[in-house]
């Protein structure tokens, strides 16, 4: 079943609201990929790639906020996403063993990712919600 977005995890910046709406959307196609026959490793592989170079995008927008205006918790924050950053590479690794269960580990890499945001956007992204709205960015 897809995950799907609501109002309650909005971080009240319209840019991180609607690329977190983009990346559920990719993990969604990721795990969809996952259960159906037929499907080549290769293509389970590009849309992993595709996926982890969308958090990557996204990770950097967020850090260059961050930076130019000396978010507080940045460090805290940067730190997350880099362990983020080694457990994507860990599961691209794996998927390009030759051997690889590629469906297997698209669908956990789907619901690692959908339960990583979930925790970070309610343990962390919503503490820059207000911080970031009283600069007039919304």
């Amino acid at each position: 079943m897809p995950f799907i977005w609501n109002e309650n995890y909005s971080v009240g910046v319209k840019t991180f609201d609607d690329q977190h709406k983009r990346y559920i959307d990719l993990a969604n196609q990721i795990d969809v990929l996952s259960i159906q026959d037929g499907v080549s490793q290769e293509k389970i592989l590009m849309s992993l790639i595709e996926f982890s170079n969308y958090a990557s995008l996204h990770f950097s927008s967020e850090e260059t906020y961050f930076e130019a205006y000396k978010f507080p918790e940045q460090e805290l924050h940067v730190a997350e996403h880099n362990r983020y950053r080694e457990t994507i590479k860990e599961f691209l690794a794996k998927a390009q063993s030759p051997n690889a269960d590629v469906k297997k580990i698209a669908h956990d890499l789907s619901d690692f990712a959908i339960d990583w945001l979930l925790r970070h956007v309610i343990s962390l992204d919503k503490h820059y919600t207000d911080f970031f709205n009283e600069r007039g960015i919304k």
